[in-house]
Order: C-alpha cells, then sequence, then structure tokens
C-alpha cells in the first residue's frame, strides 16, 4: 500500500480521502473482485486516522456496494454491478425539440471563483479552490422558461469556459464528456429573487419550480446546479414500468 500518510488534502475530510484511495485501487485493478483491503488497524494507521473514521468510509463503501464483509474473516472488493437509474437525465434542448420547439441559449455569466464554504463541501474541495460557474437562460422559442446557475469542478471538465453554450447546454456536454455513477435531484417550489424574475420574465410574485441536482463520480461531486423555470411552464413527470426510468429535463 503506498503511503498516505504525507499526502492528505487540506480541506478533505479524511474519511473521503480514505475513500477515494479505495475506489482508486478498485478502478485501476490493482484490487479486483473477492481481494481483502486493508483491515481498519492497517487504514487507521496509514492514514493517521481514528477508527472511527475509517469504519466510516468502509461502512459508506459497503453501503454502496463496493466493498462487502464477511464475519469474522474482513472486508473483501464486491463484484459491482451499477444499477440501472430510475432517473434519466435529459437536456432541455433535448426536452424542447421533442415538443417540437426551438432552443435557444443566452449566457449571462461564464467564469472562474473561488468556492463558498458551502460549495466547498458539496465539492470535496479545499477552502479558496477555483471553480467554474455558469449563469444562463434558455428559452423555447424565444420565450424563457429555464435559469440555469451551475457551478462545476474544474478537474472534470478543464475547458468549461471555452465551451460555446450557445449551441450546445452544460447538460449536453457534461453527459456526453463525463462518466458520472450518481445523480441526487431535489424539487421545490421558490420565488424569484429580482435578478431571475427579470431574467424570465415574470413577476417577482409569480411561483417558480426549482430542481436542485448533484452529480458523482465515484464519490466526487462533478456539478452543483439548480434550474429554476416559471410555474406554469415546468412539469416534472415520471412514468414507470417495474425498474423503469424516469425522465427529468435538465
Amino acid at each position: 500500500m503506498r503511503d498516505h500518510q504525507t499526502n492528505r488534502r487540506a480541506g478533505v475530510p479524511i474519511s473521503q480521502q480514505i475513500k477515494e484511495y479505495i475506489l482508486e485501487e478498485i478502478s485501476s485493478g490493482r484490487w479486483v473482485a473477492g481481494d481483502k483491503v486493508p483491515s481498519e488497524a492497517q487504514l487507521s494507521e496509514r492514514f493517521s486516522a481514528s477508527r472511527m473514521t475509517v469504519n466510516r468510509a468502509v461502512r459508506e463503501l459497503t453501503v454502496e456496494g463496493r466493498l462487502h464483509r464477511i464475519q469474522g474473516l474482513g472486508t473483501f472488493v464486491s463484484d459491482f454491478k451499477p444499477l440501472a437509474p430510475l432517473i434519466e437525465i435529459r437536456s432541455i434542448a433535448e426536452e424542447i425539440a421533442l415538443r417540437g420547439g426551438v432552443h435557444s441559449c443566452t449566457p449571462i455569466h461564464v467564469g472562474e471563483g473561488p468556492v463558498t464554504t458551502q460549495e466547498a463541501e458539496w465539492l470535496r474541495l479545499p477552502p479558496r479552490s477555483r471553480v467554474y460557474r455558469l449563469k444562463a437562460v434558455h428559452k423555447q422559442d424565444g420565450v424563457p422558461i429555464q435559469f440555469e446557475n451551475r457551478i462545476v469542478n474544474p478537474a472534470f471538465c478543464p475547458n468549461f469556459l471555452d465551451l460555446d453554450f450557445t449551441k450546445a447546454t452544460a447538460s449536453d456536454y457534461l453527459l456526453k464528456n463525463v462518466k458520472f455513477t450518481e445523480v441526487e435531484h431535489r424539487v421545490d417550489a421558490v420565488r424569484p429573487t429580482p435578478e431571475v424574475s427579470k431574467l424570465l420574465e415574470i413577476n417577482e410574485n409569480d411561483p417558480c419550480l426549482r430542481l436542485v441536482r448533484r452529480t458523482w463520480s465515484e464519490g466526487r461531486l462533478i456539478t452543483y446546479v439548480q434550474l429554476i423555470h416559471p410555474g406554469d411552464s415546468f412539469c416534472l413527470v415520471g412514468r414507470f414500468q417495474g425498474r423503469g426510468i424516469a425522465k427529468v429535463v435538465a
């Protein structure tokens, strides 16, 4: 095992670093299904971490199906088979095209900036790390129907700032070029801020629906995005047949 005692990253929880180390050993092929992983005592010593911290990392990977424990024998690499997602991400450009409309996008801001404390926690990045930011308005047949406010981890998309978002959405690009293993969606009702109401050409008292998405790759957050829609222009629909797939506008 390589020595990680002198390679601890400031601001990244030790439990996350242990998870990333184990996942790296698995994805590289150095550890394969059936291999026994180092004991919690060995990992605790190697990372100068408490047994509780190591146990948390191993437990989370066990819940995720990457490891499995055999009582009295230890912890082993699982024969991991990702489940088909219940939610299929579909970009708003694709959704508009399927409705027979014409999509257009107006970038409001594309740039780079420091993470906030909350963003650093979401992205598992050290404080003052730089992230990419995008604000954009999506229109159907010239009518604003979505405000996008996105942050992107530069490690997954180093050329993000060079993309032409008038030709392809950020969702389209990330879906095609970045492998993701986990997605979280949250939908709630909100009132638009003055900025959002102006961009969506609605009143500040008009109800909106907000879709918040976080997307991960092997435990590392790729992107966090808030998508805000006028309440009368957005509908979240899921149709299932057994272990089916729900389509969500992205």
